[in-house]
């Protein structure tokens, strides 16, 4: 199935098939959107990024990560992750993640290397791409919940609730049945979903 013929699927539930009210352009967005989410969720595209720390320097940006997993330095030292929630602030080895892309680190020495596991961004899809198997239900799910929150209504809201209640099963049935298995809550400190 690609995109494309999703979306055709998810138009017919919303009785909106020839695109009145919502555009292509808003579910690719949505389903990207969606895409990341996943990815997040099930530990896709890990890469490590390698950041080259000097004295007096404590932020320091980090480009394509969507979820931030473990930190070493070239000790072989790890290096504990924390949400920026003050938590971290006493812990002199700490990295505090700030944002998507930018790390606090509590004590910068210049020639130490800290090296971030984290997962990449996946790249972007189009109308012609496929999807990829067993995850058209999770998107569909996922879109037709996006969706429905375009209005506020009461009755839009309990829509959009219900189908990321369907969502989320769906989503939760997929990693369970991947060979990437459960997230180790230990290793993962904080996913963004932008």
């Amino acid at each position: 199935m690609t995109l494309r013929e999703l979306i055709a699927k998810v138009r017919d539930k919303l009785q909106d098939a020839d695109a009145v009210y919502w555009s292509d352009s808003e579910f690719i967005d949505l389903y990207n959107e969606g895409k990341r989410y996943l990815a997040s969720e099930r530990k896709e595209n890990p890469t490590t990024t390698s950041v080259s720390l000097s004295d007096g320097v404590y932020e320091y940006n980090i480009d394509g990560v969507l979820r931030y997993i473990s930190a070493k330095d070239n000790d072989k030292i790890n290096r504990e992750l924390y949400p920026d929630d003050g938590n971290g602030d006493n812990d002199a080895d700490g990295i505090i993640i700030m944002d998507y892309d930018t790390i606090y680190v509590n004590t910068p020495v210049t020639g130490t290397t800290i090296t971030l596991k984290h997962i990449a961004f996946p790249a972007d899809d189009n109308l012609n791409d496929p999807i990829r198997s067993g995850d058209e239900e999770s998107y569909t799910y996922f879109l037709l919940s996006k969706a429905y929150e375009k209005d506020t209504d009461m009755e839009q809201f309990q829509k959009a609730q219900y189908f990321w209640s369907m969502f989320t099963g769906a989503m939760k049935f997929i990693k369970k049945n991947s060979s990437l298995n459960y997230i180790d809550k230990t290793q993962t400190v904080k996913g963004y979903y932008y």
